[in-house]
């Protein structure tokens, strides 16, 4: 039977939902895209948006006609949430779009200086425009090596880009660490910080770099309404830094919003309820995966991101193909000490269920 995303129920996750969450959870969900039974190859949260943003989508349909003129209300409220001027915010169409662009600006005739494996999409795009990328491998206890990095920056380091909490091992350096690089880092080169799974940290804004934005520092920091606040089909995001940099960006930006996101967006934003309820959901599901490692014998990282980071004990790529022959998605990244590792997304509990089914199989064949 084909696993889809139509029913969060407690059953279907071993009684993992709590009765309180299952009336916050949507009553119904679109299948996923392609064939496979669990896709555990992204990072979505099928928790979906919020009820209100649920209304603001419907109601923008009123207004599809139109182009949007209306990011100037989005923009004003996240800048009154993070304590900065409309200038040093601005949207993008995902946080990619703004990775994208800001990374083949600044680091144009030089390099960057990135941690191995991270996250690594946009650094993909800029290599094919000829900027490549200064690997620093993650300490032994698979943290970014903040000392590391700072020592290698060089005359050919253009930009430094890091993701907090990395993707895909999930794991956040010490604020105070963190934010002492990036002082530092940024006195040389610009700061570039991924922050697509703020929301989920323990003290999200002590350990956010956007308190450095309103310091002056040359600091960037790109967050997202994909992951926790379930948007992620919508393709919103916002970027928080120094005026210079949100015109550097907004000069590339080549397309206005969208208006069922900017609508959905702007009703979500800082849903105290909403939020409590979908990351309780992630967090489940996450200890879902931890839970059906454990039942195989297999060694996981903690995650603060909507992904674990789990040791195959295997070549990955060899399990990564048992399993999408069993309809099964995960992802892999680069890096030598990690190619027996694989990263699996959040997803709904069915299709959690499913992988915890399989797995014993690809791990046998």
């Amino acid at each position: 039977m084909r696993i889809t995303r139509r029913s969060v129920l407690p059953v279907a996750a071993g009684g993992l939902l709590a009765p309180g969450l299952l009336a916050a959870a949507p009553v119904s969900q679109p299948e996923h895209s392609g064939n496979a039974k669990a896709r555990l190859g992204v990072t979505e949260n099928p928790f979906g948006p919020s009820p209100a943003a649920r209304r603001a989508i419907i109601a923008s349909v009123a207004e599809a006609p139109y182009y949007p003129h209306n990011e100037a209300a989005l923009r004003q409220k996240i800048a009154a949430q993070e304590g900065l001027t409309q200038d040093q915010v601005t949207l993008s169409s995902g946080s990619l779009d703004a990775l994208t662009l800001l990374t083949v600006a600044i680091a144009a005739g030089g390099r960057v200086l990135a941690p191995r494996p991270t996250y690594s999409t946009h650094l993909a795009y800029a290599a094919r425009q000829g900027i490549e990328t200064d690997w620093i491998n993650l300490r032994p206890d698979h943290h970014i090596d903040l000392d590391a990095m700072l020592a290698a920056i060089g005359p050919q380091t253009r930009m430094v880009y890091l993701c907090n909490p990395n993707n895909p091992t999930g794991l956040r350096p010490d604020p105070e660490q963190l934010r002492t690089f990036c002082i530092a880092a940024a006195r040389k080169v610009p700061v570039l910080v991924d922050e697509a799974y703020f929301e989920l940290a323990p003290d999200p804004h002590r350990q956010s770099m956007g308190s450095l934005v309103r310091e002056g520092h040359d600091v960037i920091v790109t967050r997202t309404f994909s992951k926790v606040y379930g948007l992620a089909g919508l393709r919103i995001a916002y970027t928080l830094a120094q005026p210079q940099r949100i015109r550097q960006l907004n000069a590339r930006i080549t397309t206005s919003r969208n208006q069922a996101g900017l609508a959905a967006a702007q009703a979500c934003l800082g849903d105290a309820a909403y939020l409590s309820g979908a990351i309780a959901y992630l967090k489940q599901c996450r200890e879902m995966i931890y839970r059906i490692c454990e039942a195989n014998g297999l060694r996981y990282l903690k995650s603060d991101g909507t992904f674990v980071y789990i040791d195959c004990g295997m070549p990955a790529a060899d399990l990564q193909a048992r399993l999408a022959a069993l309809s099964v998605e995960v992802r892999l990244f680069e890096g030598d000490a990690y190619r027996n590792w694989m990263r699996v997304g959040t997803a709904t509990p069915d299709e959690l269920a499913y992988f915890g089914k399989v797995l014993p199989t690809a791990l046998g064949a």
